[in-house]
């Protein structure tokens, strides 16, 4: 062979230095001060706050309970605000918010460099509403707390209301079965799921008088005052459920007495006062009507003049004289009697809903 190499092996070396030179100029490229491409981005650490929560009760609101939160951070980050469970942000590192109901309270908070962190408190220090602890609507006060006695609530314009406890959630109607009657009111129907829900509803303590308000003349419960008589049926009911409206009620309906708080009222005042429902002898009766809440005799439960002073106008339908191809034909109930008339509280009758007479009245009623 002499000293000539052999194609074999040249096509060796060949390969060796091609290999031998990559390497080399990979070296030479990672090493020429350029970093290798990453693209990963590295998440920068979030420091979360900490929340604390406590809770006291409000004396000076009853049935509620104020939660006050304060949020900080182990290295001293600033904290911007603090969102309460309504929604509502709150700047700073403190806030607080009164619960009104038992349940499941849940804070965020928000520090300067961006972290955020939520904590939840349960309240359960609120009496739950029933038939003997009543609900009372925003804007009132309570100035007689004795539900058996009568539990009295009165806006800031003197309007008051007597709550009607009903421990079983339903409410009584005495015509229930009789075909000749009707509720058809959908304020009736709205009363009826109101009081399965709270147990119990607000009778107007007064006969309905007239109150003007922003230059409108609207439906009153007040003492002293002459009751709104020579009033149909229709204008009553327009103007009892005007009522809320006119004085800025915000959480709470009024509408006219229906067959069902009316025979629960008097069932729930028989209780204390043995028939009082079915005796002539507690109303007014002189002939004469007198300002609301004048006679004595029949002011029972802190309610007044139920039996007497004016007849009451109420959203039952007396079906038998009706005809349905005649609007003027429909007969609403008028329950109890008047100074003109010795009628007991729990009676009937019945008039065209368009009519009106000296000494025919009114009364509201107030629900959730």
């Amino acid at each position: 062979m002499g000293g000539k190499l052999s194609p074999l092996i040249i096509i060796v070396l060949i390969v060796v230095l091609v290999l031998v030179g990559g390497l080399l100029i990979k070296t030479i490229t990672a090493d020429d001060g350029q970093k290798p491409i990453n693209n990963t981005k590295e998440e920068s650490f979030l420091e979360e706050p900490i929340i604390t929560l406590n809770k006291e009760t409000n004396e000076e609101m009853e049935g509620s309970v104020i939660i006050t939160a304060y949020a900080s951070t182990e290295s001293g980050d600033e904290i911007t605000e603090i969102t309460l469970p309504d929604g509502v942000s709150v700047p700073g590192a403190t806030a607080t918010y009164t619960a009104t109901q038992n349940g499941i309270y849940e804070f965020f908070a928000t520090a300067k460099a961006g972290g955020t962190s939520s904590a939840k408190i349960e309240v359960v220090e609120i009496p739950e509403i029933s038939a003997t602890n009543p609900y009372v609507p925003e804007g009132f006060t309570v100035i007689a707390d004795n539900v058996e006695e009568g539990f009295v609530i009165s806006d800031e314009f003197g309007n008051q209301y007597v709550w009607i406890p009903v421990e079983t959630g339903k409410l009584t109607r005495k015509t229930m079965l009789d075909i000749d009657y009707a509720e058809s009111s959908g304020t009736s129907s709205a009363l009826v799921n109101s009081v399965a829900k709270y147990y119990g509803f607000y009778m107007g303590r007064f006969e309905a008088s007239q109150y003007e308000r922003n230059g409108e003349v609207t439906a009153a419960s007040m003492s002293g005052k002459i009751p709104w008589t020579n009033i149909t049926y229709l204008n009553a009911a327009e103007h009892a459920e005007n009522s809320a409206r006119a004085f800025g009620y915000t959480d709470c309906s009024t509408a006219l007495i229906s067959s069902h708080a009316w025979d629960t009222t008097v069932a729930w005042i028989d209780l204390s006062n043995e028939n009082y429902s079915s005796d002539v002898n507690f109303g007014n009766y002189t002939g004469t009507i007198y300002p609301t809440g004048t006679t004595t005799t029949d002011t029972v439960r802190n309610i007044c003049d139920l039996a007497g002073n004016v007849r009451e106008w109420t959203t039952e339908i007396y079906k038998a004289k009706a005809n349905p191809d005649d609007m003027n034909s429909i007969q609403r109930v008028v329950r109890g009697g008047s100074a003109n008339l010795k009628r007991t509280p729990i009676s009937h009758i019945f008039y065209p809903e368009n009519t009106s007479d000296n000494y025919w009245g009114f009364r509201l009623m107030l629900y959730k």
